[in-house]
């Protein structure tokens, strides 16, 4: 690769054969090494996240506004209460979709894959580990749990480094000595910093280092002749894999190819996320927003198609189809996924991969330093979840219009919705009892009033809801993931009650984030490594 134009170039995807059987390995090194110049950033505040910012603000402050447009406190009243109760059925199927996975995992953890296939097998799994100033601890924790799994000789680890990483050839030569007979192979990329028009961020990194991978695999006649399948998979630096974990995904995979399943290469496989790595160790914010977040990959993000999140897995056919990642896009997952669906003009499948998979949450070393940190990486979330919007509302015309059109809703409706507006319309719908102070429902007994209905359907239900969530937590530290945590019960409790309070600062962070993209455009879309302070300390295992 000529130096000199890598300085000046980065990679976006090109035209290749509408036959995947046609993408042979030549044309896929070709396609890897191919760099072109990228649009410039749009530094423009004019952009599409300040629709998604009206949009929220309006249904938000739907339960005010609606009772002056429609002139009726009936029609107010029927409409807030549709909300609520809509709500209310998102969770309750959310809580009965993640009772389901935690059996399917149950299944998928005892379950000896490799008796489904071959041992010798051609297949290799490119694992993308993004690293920047992460703790070398936490890094080399994941890396342990890659080499325990049972098909660790399949692995390829890409240790895709930035540039600027502090202590880097260090670091390498630790990793090098530590675990350089684990893997199939272990490979250094470097991603150049300042590369022209892109975002620094973990998507152009991993475009980088997966395409330095598959020039070194495809490189090589030997390699070729011995490696049929490719499979792809990226995590962050703090991630713990579950032994089975590409055993399950080979599995899965050879399965589909066998049966010819024509959208083996149009599927992304997403394992449960939980974020049970000493999460009784942080404040009640971090604790309670990632067992909101397991409980909601489980429970919505799968089952309902909407994004692959944070740990993923996919072939190599499809990356290729994608152009890898986009290097100007701030939020690698849902990113990745608009990419696809550009790449190959159809709608993009999640896949349950049935074995769980740990996820570092934020940490500080001390309670106001974690809180700080949540705060700092909740507004990341919320700035990549409008700048992602603007990204789908600039590339509409080249997505084909039924999937462009059920992921708008899909993303709307969770982001949008349910994360950011849902505990916040319980808020604004307070306000009806002064605006209608006189209203009354007929069919409703005495002394009842309408805003009792509010308070039974915006407060006490999903306070239950909630304490399911605590209880389902307790469940699958035991059963799913054999975790032991030092939480009391009056703690669990008071982090049961402070949960309505923690969802609404929750969704006024995120709501800042968007005010904050609407003022400063793509210049906040800057990644700052979040604090993991409580990572690198031994867990204790039941």
């Amino acid at each position: 690769m000529d130096t000199a134009t890598t300085l000046r170039t980065a990679s976006v995807a090109e035209s290749l054969p509408s036959d995947d059987g046609a993408l042979t390995n030549s044309v896929i090194l070709r396609n890897a090494q191919r760099l072109k110049r990228l649009s410039p950033l749009n530094f423009s505040i004019l952009r599409w996240n300040l629709l998604w910012l009206f949009v929220i603000l309006v249904f938000i402050s739907l339960p005010v506004w609606l009772r002056y447009a429609s002139q009726s406190c009936h029609a107010t009243f029927y409409t807030i209460s549709s909300v609520l109760l809509w709500l209310n059925l998102v969770w309750f199927l959310a809580i009965i979709f993640t009772i389901s996975t935690l059996i399917q995992l149950k299944y998928g953890m005892s379950t000896d894959h490799k008796q489904t296939y071959p041992s010798d097998a051609p297949l290799i799994h490119l694992l993308i580990l993004t690293i920047y100033k992460d703790e070398m601890d936490v890094v080399c924790r994941t890396v342990d749990t890659l080499a325990e799994q049972t098909e660790a000789k399949r692995i390829l680890l890409v240790m895709a480094w930035e540039s600027r990483t502090p202590d880097r050839e260090a670091r390498t030569e630790l990793i090098r000595q530590r675990y350089g007979d684990k893997f199939y192979h272990i490979l250094f990329p470097v991603h150049p910093y300042g590369l022209e028009n892109e975002v620094a961020s973990k998507a152009a990194n991993a475009n980088w280092g997966l395409r330095e991978a598959v020039t070194f695999i495809m490189g090589d006649e030997e390699r070729k002749k011995k490696i049929e399948h490719f499979m792809v998979t990226t995590c962050d630096a703090d991630t713990l894999f579950h032994a089975r974990y590409f055993e399950a995904l080979t599995a899965d995979y050879l399965r589909r190819v066998r049966e010819k399943d024509p959208n083996v290469h149009r599927t992304i496989w997403q394992a449960p996320l939980f974020y049970n790595w000493n999460l009784d160790q942080n404040s009640f914010p971090v604790r309670i927003t990632g067992l909101l977040r397991t409980l909601m990959t489980m429970g919505l993000l799968i089952p309902y198609n909407v994004n692959p999140m944070s740990c993923f897995s996919f072939s190599l056919t499809l990356a290729v189809r994608g152009g890898y990642w986009h290097p100007q896009i701030f939020m690698d997952d849902v990113g990745y996924l608009l990419t696809m669906m550009i790449g190959t003009q159809r709608r993009i499948r999640i896949r349950l991969l049935p074995v769980p998979v740990r996820s570092g949450p934020t940490s500080g070393d001390t309670w106001f330093s974690d809180v700080k940190e949540w705060y700092i990486q909740v507004r990341r979330w919320g700035i990549g979840t409008a700048d992602n919007f603007h990204y789908f509302a600039v590339k509409i015309p080249r997505l084909p219009i039924l999937a462009s059109t059920i992921f708008s809703i899909g993303y709307f409706l969770y982001y949008g919705v349910i994360l950011c507006s849902g505990s916040l319309i319980n808020v604004s719908s307070a306000f009806f009892p002064l605006m209608c102070s006189d209203f009354r429902l007929e069919w409703l007994p005495k002394p009842l009033e309408a805003y009792h209905i509010l308070i039974l359907i915006g407060l006490i239900i999903p306070q239950v809801l909630y304490g399911i969530l605590f209880i389902l937590d307790a469940v699958w530290c035991r059963w799913t993931l054999n975790v032991k945590e030092d939480i009391f019960i009056l703690r669990n409790i008071l982090h049961w009650i402070l949960t309505p309070l923690t969802l609404i600062a929750l969704s006024l962070v995120q709501l800042w984030s968007y005010i904050v993209l609407a003022a400063l455009g793509k210049r906040a879309c800057i990644h700052r490594v979040a604090g993991k302070a409580t990572l690198a300390q031994v867990d204790s295992r039941a």
